[in-house]
């Protein structure tokens, strides 16, 4: 339940100075749609003659979108138990949800300001402005299922912590794959691939007849400081995501011939998009395995 406290808001009130007037209260439901609910105006003082009209607005809290988002469809009839008026809907549009989808990074956080015109009871009856505002939040497992029920999806279904972004292996990790990125702009997908396969065996040990990176002994030296059980899962990844790289990316498909030659094994860009986006947490890991990574507890 959030409370808003409310004060008088015209040019001779200084609401910084006066007491609470109002208390406005209500709760959110999100599910197929987004409800304010349980919508109460309480008057502790018993001056609350009449709410004439309300207005509710939302801003989203982050510093890239200074703006109201949604619309919030108020009713005043909801004060009127025997109305039948029980919720107010807060409406989002797609551009709404790609802009906060653009700026958000886990659970959003709004401002909610409240505006109304209420006639009070004070040296007989006088019509008054009053206004607050409260921060509220919609949890990001919350925002993930509204949206979903429109068809989104979104960037953030798995939630990378904003402290392994500003970290300096995944800045590394980005750099070393700035060719992969422009293979894969360009339509490149198959260059981008094998770009990705090249940096990642940059980590390795490939001399003395140990294979690339797809072979678990040219990780033996990069790993020997990790312990056996950890080792072996870490050898699992880093060999299976090398594979698909370069079965895929790098050798043609064997099983047939298009004109006497062999074709390249078929690949979409999205495929290519997922494995280089796998292709950046992967490189992000050795970046912290190697060791002047930083990360003192690889073993």
């Amino acid at each position: 339940m959030y409370t808003i406290n409310l004060f008088e808001s015209s040019m001779h009130s200084n609401h910084l100075n006066n007491n609470t007037f109002l208390k406005f209260e209500f709760d959110l439901r999100v599910s197929g749609n987004i409800q304010f609910f349980d919508i109460v105006m309480s008057d502790q003082t018993h001056r609350l003659q009449n709410i004439l009209d309300i207005q509710v607005s939302a801003k989203s809290n982050s510093t890239f979108l200074k703006k109201a988002v949604g619309e919030i469809q108020p009713n005043i009839k909801v004060f009127n138990q025997s109305s039948g008026y029980r919720e107010w809907e807060w409406i989002f549009d797609p551009n709404d949800i790609s802009a906060l989808e653009g700026v958000r990074s886990g659970d959003l956080h709004f401002s909610i300001e409240v505006k109304a015109l209420v006639e009070v009871r004070e040296n007989g009856n006088r019509i008054i402005p009053i206004t607050g505002s409260q921060q509220i939040k919609i949890s990001e497992s919350d925002w993930i299922r509204f949206i979903r029920n429109f068809g989104y999806s979104t960037k953030y279904g798995m939630t990378l912590p904003t402290s392994l972004l500003n970290d300096t292996s995944w800045t590394q990790a980005y750099e070393h794959l700035e060719l992969a990125r422009e293979h894969m702009q360009r339509g490149f997908t198959y260059d981008a691939l094998r770009q990705c396969l090249s940096v990642i065996e940059s980590y390795t040990d490939v001399g003395n007849g140990r294979g690339g990176p797809y072979m678990a002994k040219s990780w033996d030296m990069f790993l020997e400081d990790v312990t056996d059980q950890k080792k072996s899962g870490i050898i699992g990844l880093l060999t299976g995501v090398s594979t698909y790289l370069n079965k895929i990316g790098h050798h043609r498909n064997s099983a047939h011939r298009e004109n006497g030659n062999l074709p390249p094994v078929a690949v979409d860009q999205n495929e290519a998009e997922l494995l280089l986006s796998i292709s950046q947490l992967v490189v992000t890991y050795l970046e912290k395995l190697k060791p002047n990574g930083g990360n003192a507890n690889v073993r």
